[in-house]
């Protein structure tokens, strides 16, 4: 009898093929998947630093007009004796240069106003970045006859501006407090 040897072929079967590209496309997937999670994160981030930014520029550059305030004592600016006024989410002073200062909210940006040397306003903030939702003066030491020193906390609350999803859900809530350089003594 002639055995008649069949040699098995080499190759992959069509069920190996199937389950080699299903394994194939579950990882492809994944690995997408997590990229585009990745960069969906960074672009979050992105926006929140560029939102910081704006936001940090505005508080030291207001910090540093604040910090050098002076007591109107002839009631030029604002009411006389004071060091600041509030009203709302404004803030009005004079400052080392007896220029009188405000800050204010309008449109959802922070501006900056010099009343004496009328300049104009100055948006502190960029309304295409960040858009302030709120923001508030709290004036503390004001009195002469208490025994502290004049200082105003400012709290921010600003949302992202631009209109990509990933900018519209961030929130940033700031709060910093400046004390004048100038003693309060009479």
């Amino acid at each position: 009898m002639n055995k008649v040897n069949k040699r098995k072929s080499d190759g992959f079967s069509l069920l190996e093929t199937i389950v080699a590209m299903g394994i194939f496309t579950v990882v492809i997937s994944v690995t997408i998947g997590a990229f585009l999670v990745a960069i969906k994160a960074q672009r979050v981030v992105l926006t929140e630093k560029a939102m910081s930014e704006n936001i940090n520029f505005a508080l030291e550059f207001m910090s540093r007009q604040m910090r050098v305030a002076k007591r109107d004592t002839a009631g030029v600016c604002i009411p006389i004796n004071s060091t600041f006024n509030t009203q709302g989410s404004q803030i009005s002073f004079i400052n080392s240069s007896l220029d009188c200062i405000s800050f204010f909210l309008s449109f959802g940006a922070l501006v900056y106003e010099n009343t004496t040397t009328p300049s104009g306003e100055i948006a502190l903030t960029d309304n295409t970045i960040v858009k302030i939702d709120s923001l508030s003066f709290l004036v503390q030491g004001e009195q002469n006859s208490d025994p502290e020193q004049p200082r105003v906390t400012m709290v921010i609350s600003a949302s992202g501006a631009g209109k990509s999803a990933e900018s519209q859900g961030v929130q940033l809530n700031i709060q910093t407090t400046v004390s004048t350089r100038e003693l309060d003594i009479n």
